[in-house]
């Protein structure tokens, strides 16, 4: 087999199905983006490092997870809703796709309980009762006795899961009245309230923390919808001139990455409202050759495992790994840090293969199961 075959047959075990065996569209080039975002925030997490470092700006990557998710959303369920299908279903589809992993984050996160604080050692406080079960139900932490309090202190990032799930429910219930026009007019609004919330904070990286959660509404508000809005113009193939070589989309998002202009708040925005779509729309116009189709397939596979452990990961190492100071990853370095991503993104793959994908088949064979027995019940006569 060549070189060539191999890749590709490599690409074909790595694309997802449904039910039946088909292979559903995906988005190779989207998929190495996503992957190669998700990275740099585990990097982004671990202090002092080389890769941190050259990507200051990573925190855009959570605008560009926002765009991704409209635009492949739209792909994949804009005619369902339009077929029929309901708010509830879809609702329950997407709880489907993001909590079993952030359920396992969770729990390897509050597991820290059962290790003691040895000497030296950090260990992360023990969590209130209320915070446990808030994140357990994929809801946030409100505190007004402490208002800079992350909206999950469990899962940190998870803050932009829950953000991402609110605008999902939103474009579930309005996607059938969502033509060219009201679009046009959603994605205007959303660009507005985008700079009144950067003009008001003064910075882009907000939505975490109750002092700054309207940002998480502004971010995902416009991010999404502009996604969607990229894929309607996909779709229509229009700006068609729009288009770039896979390597190249990942060389502009890691150059989104690294550039740090004096006015970054913006030079964010503009990111964010322009370039990222554009990016969006044009990666989604090219599909990556052979030797960069399997990297850039695992790299998608792991990105929201990678994204949601990370947080866990770091504050088990942390705890269990002896420094002489408790300060976080005293000495650990560039090399080092290499290492905790390889080791997380291996995890992040374990867990997709041998516990994401059996649990979601499951959870979706019963909704399925509930749905035909709900459809086939008879109905009392009117």
């Amino acid at each position: 087999m060549s070189e060539v075959d191999q890749a590709r047959r490599g690409h074909r075990l790595l694309t997802p199905r449904d039910d039946s065996g088909a292979a559903r569209r995906t988005f190779g080039t989207l998929d190495g983006l996503r992957g190669v975002a998700a990275v740099a925030v585990a990097f982004r997490h671990i202090p002092d490092n080389m890769v941190a470092a050259w990507t200051p700006e990573s925190y855009l990557a959570v605008d560009l997870f926002f765009v991704l998710s409209g635009f492949v959303l739209a792909h994949a369920y804009a005619g369902r809703l339009a077929a029929g299908m309901s708010v509830v279903d879809f609702a329950v589809v997407r709880l489907i796709r993001l909590y079993p992993m952030y359920l396992a984050a969770s729990l390897i996160t509050l597991a820290l309980v059962l290790v003691p604080a040895w000497p030296g050692h950090y260990h992360p406080p023990p969590r209130s009762l209320r915070t446990v079960v808030l994140a357990l139900l994929f809801l946030p932490t409100i505190d007004p006795g402490d208002p800079q309090i992350g909206l999950f202190p469990l899962i940190g990032p998870a803050w932009s899961l829950f953000f991402e799930f609110a605008v999902n429910l939103v474009f579930a219930t309005i996607a059938t009245r969502l033509d060219t026009r009201r679009l046009a007019i959603v994605v205007a609004a959303g660009a507005a309230f985008l700079v009144v919330t950067v003009a008001h904070f003064g910075a882009i990286d907000v939505g975490y923390s109750q002092s700054n959660i309207g940002g998480g509404f502004a971010r995902v508000g416009f991010a999404f919808f502009a996604g969607v809005a990229a894929h309607r113009l996909w779709a229509a193939d229009a700006l068609s001139w729009l288009r770039l070589p896979a390597w190249a989309a990942v060389l502009a998002l890691l150059a989104m990455f690294h550039v740090a202009p004096r006015h970054a708040a913006a030079w964010d925005t503009a990111l964010v409202l322009i370039a990222m779509p554009a990016l969006v729309l044009a990666g989604a116009r090219g599909e990556p050759p052979p030797w960069l189709a399997r990297p850039f397939a695992v790299l998608g596979l792991a990105s929201y495992a990678l994204y949601v452990l990370t947080n866990p990961v770091d504050q088990w190492f942390e705890t269990l790994t002896p420094w002489a100071d408790v300060n976080r990853y005293l000495g650990l370095g560039s090399s080092g840090a290499v290492v905790l991503v390889t080791a997380t993104l291996g995890l992040a793959l374990l867990l997709d293969r041998w516990y994401d994908v059996p649990v979601r088949r499951a959870l979706t064979a019963w909704h399925r199961s509930v749905r035909r027995d709900y459809h086939s019940a008879p109905r009392p006569p009117r």
